[in-house]
């Protein structure tokens, strides 16, 4: 029983945050592509797996707190900027 409202309590939140992660994803790609970098690019000074970037842009994964800290680095800008959408 307990799994059962793990899934739907997961799936629920992901849903109701979903516009959030996508918005997210389409600012980080935003400020990524006007510095000129590639996902590639980003995730070597962002010191992450490229995978992670492509996926953060497309809104299938939600950046920790953490992460955002090291994309901010990445791309030269304080945190905030990069929830400032």
């Amino acid at each position: 029983m307990a799994l059962i409202f793990v899934r739907v309590f997961t799936q629920f939140t992901t849903m109701k945050n979903q516009s959030f992660i996508d918005a997210f994803g389409k600012h980080l790609k935003k400020l990524r592509e006007e510095r000129g970098l590639s996902q590639e690019e980003l995730a070597n000074k962002s010191n992450m797996a490229f995978s992670q970037i492509g996926r953060f842009e497309r809104g299938v994964r939600s950046p920790t707190l953490s992460t955002i800290a090291a994309l901010a680095t990445g791309l030269g800008v304080e945190p905030k900027e990069l929830l400032d959408f």
